[in-house]
């Protein structure tokens, strides 16, 4: 990792900068004709999560010429070392500046995520405000499902994009390019762009504001581009997900494989705005998801498949390809899950078929608690829909079922929140009546309208309101077995005020920015009181943007972005909740001519009935003839001491996957590859004697066994030795381990050496969960002594009632700070059992 590995170790979950996934490609990044980073304005965990980066981040390295790196936010703890040792934030991949790429791409993915964004601009150089840049520095454009109304941050952006971006991703970096050749000026370059269908540069027009607060007009510098319409691709069989995917090695998010199934949506969910902006629906071919979810497995050793869509229970051939999955790919355990179910598209052959292999959680989203109400937001679906898919659910054996509802909805009375309140009860008895008892999860959030969505006209609810629904909520969800959770009052008051805000929040922003304010959306980051004093220096009214309804004659701040539905088409289905209308699903029950589809170029793409063919999976190779044991010692270095020891064991076992391997699984709910490991080493720890057993199904040669296994490490593990034997390893109860440890500066003060020497140190008290240990030195310790100035070894007797923690041993011998003592390099060079 190029951002500052000599003091990982002082930092939260290293893991999150080291840039050593498995597939990286390899490229002269500093050589190509266009760079450009991906910039994800959260952490590592959650950025990795986001298919679309890794969709782009593929598409653009595909091409010789472009270099496309990845940078995430800096958690605030290496901010702090960042900013006060002076270095800049920069990419993953070739440790470069953000200031020193062509384009700098923003994903736009949450409201509360935009102070991230000035953060990662400035750390990495860049000015925040676009018109503090000069030409030598980087376009900064922002994609995603905030570019749909980007104004609250259109000062500090060059140009967004709107819609599908895997073609348009391409011509930009040709835009750019032939900017580069030219040396045509900054605005030149915006020009250009502004001419691909679905990029939006601000700059290009004009917001003037009423007295009253409301837009006057929006005002087009170029009048024969009055409007942005966002880009659309034709066929989701154009999009093609990597083969060889990113793999981190940190611990993420949604760790596993994510296929796209299908795009859009046309449940027509009156607050939705995933099924606004992303309409017309197209679904992936089924042979093509069979063949991405063969090559994806195989090449990343992922153990869980994910089949992405807005409502997976829609995709026309979703049975057989359920079935036609899990028949070629149990054997290698791999677990397929759906994230997005929709009530009543699931039967019992599907809920039989994805739980063949493992059983966790199941989430549904009734979203409202009566009838009423979800005929106001056009769910379509009863009580009676759902209680029978609970029934079904937890009699397949499912332990989980989570529930998502919201508050605030349009029309919401107090007999609504009863609803929701007996409705969950209804689920709860049913979770009760099993042996043993089921689990039931309820998650509350507060209703945020969402720009091009029937509801972008509605008001949203006030504090005082959203918390007296949440104390309501508390008092009435008290139930073993059923845990309640909701969002905080003041995120989803700052999500609503920048869903729908216009250009003057951004002075809002920049002095929340500079006041402290980071990750909004992680509760433990938040600070209302900033944002407050941010809004109130600023002059701005957040009711003003939240709580206010809207008429159909205002100016939207977004009015002249075209996401393909129409204004009228909204404001017809906002009328139609207020009547309690529902409206049917143009899928099957024809086109109710929303705008969006031309039915030439665009329109729906469905693969109802279509057969499924066979491919044969080679990821487990072979019939189980038996179990075989194998012994392996292996080595934990430089990068790899900053993988905690669940990270490192994941990696391991991706790696075997993909080295095909036979493994043997254990039984049960989650059926886990059979792998132990002896005592886990602390975080920031190297070893050279690392060792773990295997199990696998079938015997290989050692030989070859370490030649496959170490071909799929990532830099920083390596097996060293592997031997065959019969029987498991026997587990002794004491151990004598020899370190190595390096100081990072100065060398070793003598008086911990004389202390040893002479029989005087003292107890060594340490906390564990288990309460206060007490280790005798005079017994633990074995030896000391000095290889040199700044380099000692140390030999100790480790096990029975515990393990003494290296660095706390060396700070009570030699009296180091806490942060002396995270720099120095420990190496573990030595395990053999004590004799006698």
């Amino acid at each position: 990792m190029h951002m500052m590995d000599d003091y990982f170790c002082t930092v939260e979950r290293p893991g999150r900068y080291l840039g050593n996934e498995v597939n990286l490609p390899r490229k002269d990044w500093a050589g190509c004709q266009v760079r450009i980073v991906l910039a994800f304005p959260d952490v590592y965990e959650v950025g990795m999560s986001h298919l679309g980066i890794l969709l782009l981040y593929d598409i653009l390295n595909q091409q010789d010429w472009i270099g496309a790196e990845r940078v995430f936010a800096v958690w605030p703890d290496l901010e702090v070392r960042l900013r006060t040792r002076g270095r800049p934030l920069v990419s993953l991949e070739s440790g470069t500046p953000l200031a020193f790429f062509d384009v700098v791409g923003f994903s736009l993915q949450y409201e509360l995520s935009y102070t991230n964004v000035l953060t990662m601009l400035e750390l990495g150089g860049i000015p925040v405000r676009r018109a503090d840049r000069g030409k030598e520095l980087p376009l900064v454009i922002g994609g995603g499902p905030n570019a749909f109304n980007p104004e609250p941050v259109a000062p500090f952006f060059d140009a967004f994009v709107l819609g599908d971006g895997e073609e348009l991703i391409l011509e930009i970096a040709r835009t750019v390019r032939e900017g580069k050749t030219q040396r045509a000026e900054r605005h030149d370059v915006l020009r250009a762009l502004s001419k691909l269908e679905g990029v939006y540069v601000p700059e290009f027009f004009v917001p003037r504001y009423k007295s009253q607060g409301q837009i006057a007009e929006i005002t087009p510098r170029y009048p024969e581009q009055n409007r942005v319409r966002k880009r659309i691709l034709s066929s989701l069989d154009l999009s093609r997900p990597p083969t060889n995917p990113l793999v981190p090695c940190a611990r993420v998010i949604h760790d596993r494989l994510s296929l796209e199934l299908t795009r859009g949506c046309t449940r027509g969910c009156r607050f939705c705005q995933a099924g606004m902006i992303y309409r017309p629906v197209r679904e992936r071919s089924p042979q093509e998801t069979l063949k991405l979810a063969e090559e994806g497995l195989s090449s990343t050793g992922y153990g869980e498949l994910s089949l992405l869509a807005l409502s997976i229970g829609d995709y026309g051939c979703i049975q057989g390809l359920l079935q036609t999955l899990m028949a070629y790919h149990s054997d290698g355990q791999i677990a397929i899950s759906l994230p997005s179910l929709r009530v009543g598209t699931l039967d019992e052959t599907m809920i039989e078929t994805i739980s063949q292999v493992r059983k966790t959680g199941f989430t549904l989203a009734p979203e409202a608690g009566s009838e009423r109400l979800r005929r106001v937001i056009n769910k379509g679906i009863t009580e009676n829909d759902l209680l029978e898919t609970v029934r079904t659910i937890y009699a397949a054996g499912w332990p989980l079922i989570k529930l998502y509802f919201m508050m605030g909805l349009p029309t919401e009375r107090f007999e609504d929140l009863e609803a929701l309140v007996a409705l969950a009860h209804k689920v709860w008895r049913e979770a009760a009546s099993h042996k043993p008892p089921r689990r039931l999860h309820v998650s509350v959030s507060t209703f945020v309208p969402k720009p091009h969505t029937p509801f972008q006209w509605a008001g949203q609810l006030t504090l005082p309101e959203i918390e007296e629904n949440l104390a309501f909520f508390k008092q009435q969800l008290r139930k073993k077995g059923l845990k309640f959770k909701w969002h905080q009052p003041w995120q989803s008051l700052l999500e609503g005020v920048f869903s729908r805000g216009d250009r003057r929040l951004a002075e809002v922003l920049l002095r929340a920015y500079q006041l402290g304010c980071r990750f909004d959306g992680w509760s433990e980051q938040l600070r209302p009181d900033l944002w407050q004093r941010a809004f109130a220096e600023v002059g701005l009214d957040p009711a003003f943007y939240g709580e206010r309804s809207r008429n159909f004659e205002e100016i939207l701040p977004w009015s002249h972005l075209d996401c393909g539905v129409s204004k009228e088409y909204l404001w017809g289905e906002y009328e139609r909740a207020l009547a309690e209308v529902g409206t049917a699903d143009c899928r099957t029950q024809g086109c109710n001519n929303c705008s969006v589809c031309d039915h030439e170029k665009v329109e729906m793409r469905l693969h109802h009935g279509m057969e499924v063919e066979s491919v044969k999976s080679d990821l487990v190779e072979g019939e189980e003839d038996g179990l075989h044991r194998y012994r392996l010692v292996f080595a934990k270095m430089n990068s790899g001491r900053f993988l905690s020891h669940l990270e490192m064991a994941t990696v391991l076992r991706r790696a075997m996957r993909r080295a095909k391997l036979p493994l043997a699984y254990s039984q049960g709910y989650n059926p886990t590859p059979r792998i132990s490991f002896e005592a886990a080493l602390p975080l920031g720890l190297e070893s050279r004697v690392e060792e773990m057993e295997v199990i696998l199904r079938q015997p290989v040669e050692v030989s070859e066994l370490r030649s496959r296994f170490n071909n799929e490490l990532p830099a920083g593990l390596e097996i060293l030795e592997a031997r065959k034997q019969q029987h498991p390893a026997r587990q002794e109860a004491y151990r004598v381990v020899t370190y190595e440890a390096t100081l990072p500066r100065g060398s070793w003060p003598s008086e911990g050496f004389r202390r040893f020497k002479e029989g005087l140190l003292p107890p060594l008290r340490q906390k564990s969960k288990r309460g206060e240990i007490v280790f005798g030195l005079e017994e633990r310790m074995l030896n000391l002594e000095a290889l040199d100035v700044s380099r000692i070894r140390l030999s100790l007797t480790q096990g029975g009632n515990g393990n003494i923690r290296v660095r706390d041993l060396l700070v009570h011998i030699f009296d180091l700070s806490r942060e002396v003592i995270l720099e120095t390099r420990i190496v573990k060079i030595s395990s053999k059992p004590m004799e006698g």
